[in-house]
């Protein structure tokens, strides 16, 4: 099975019940190429990080969809970059069904919810994981201060108080959070554009998370994979949607073509080893499938070999 085209498809809305008709294989067997792609771009990524210099503030905020059952929806936040529309970093959190329900409705959740309850405080602490980015991208880059913007979520300010060292760098002016209100138009001069923009790519380039969609994730660490793999196609292989430029977003971002294009060199046949690869703490969620499934009678195996 080509990694290449099988990432491709995924990243063009294609079902993995379709991708399984094309390949004359079950939707179990794509669903486990897509795990191995995942930890392979995953390694790619991290190695490549220690070339990066980036220069541009970031923008932060969640993607909502859902997996499993729509009584669970979930909140993806997500880091980019400004001006490269790079994606930095991204977490899942579920949460409990919110808005207007019947009766009925409200029976069925609790009934789903005696099994499973989301924890509390989930997007808290999903965006505190993915704050942890902040430090290396300071580290990294030339740009002072660094300026998050987010919108106005309460839950934001606290998650940044989480790490003490950002924390501090907020402090002596170093790391700047900027807030909006989300009911700004959504035009390119809105600071929230990167993650509106993301969020429409997400939304029309992976298949489970079209709206009112009969394909949707089943499994959250699956589900993080496939992000995971679409997130690769977008920062090192999709053309930056400036006219007239070339460059990935991730050059744009500051990663060294040279770099990139070396590495892409046996991506697909060189195995990576996840006791050779030093992981963001995002990244490490994902590889490790840490995340917990609604409804799922144990937690997800993860191969002997993944771990070596």
């Amino acid at each position: 099975m080509d990694y290449e085209n099988l990432s491709q498809r995924l990243s063009s809305c294609e079902s993995l019940s379709a991708m399984g008709r094309a390949y004359n294989a079950s939707t179990d067997s794509i669903s486990n190429r897509i795990s191995r792609a995942a930890r392979q771009v995953l390694a790619f990524e991290s190695e490549v990080q220690a070339t990066r210099q980036p220069n541009e503030d970031l923008a932060a905020d969640g993607f909502e969809s859902f997996c499993r059952s729509q009584y669970f929806p979930n909140h993806i936040s997500i880091l980019v970059g400004s001006e490269s529309q790079f994606v930095y970093a991204a977490d899942h959190a579920t949460l409990r069904r919110k808005g207007q329900m019947t009766e009925e409705q409200k029976k069925k959740r609790q009934r789903l919810e005696d099994i499973f309850r989301p924890p509390p405080g989930a997007i808290e602490d999903s965006f505190a994981l993915i704050s942890l980015e902040l430090v290396r991208v300071k580290d990294d880059g030339r740009h002072h201060p660094l300026i998050l913007w987010t919108d106005q979520h309460k839950a934001y300010p606290r998650a940044l108080q989480h790490n003490p060292h950002i924390a501090r760098m907020i402090e002596s002016g170093e790391i700047r959070h900027e807030t909006i209100s989300s009911r700004k138009q959504r035009t390119r001069q809105n600071p929230l554009f990167p993650v509106n923009y993301i969020d429409r790519e997400i939304r029309k380039d992976l298949h489970e998370h079209v709206r009112e969609s009969v394909c949707f994730g089943r499994n959250v660490n699956r589900q993080m994979e496939r992000l995971a793999l679409y997130l690769f196609r977008h920062n090192f292989k999709k053309t930056h949607r400036a006219r007239n430029h070339p460059e990935s977003h991730a050059e744009f971002a500051g990663y060294d073509r040279a770099q990139i294009e070396s590495k892409f060199t046996g991506l697909w046949e060189d195995r990576a080893w996840y006791s050779r690869t030093v992981l963001a703490d995002w990244m490490e969620k994902i590889w490790r499938r840490l995340y917990q499934t609604p409804l799922a009678a144990a937690p997800d195996s993860l191969p002997a070999y993944a771990l070596q």
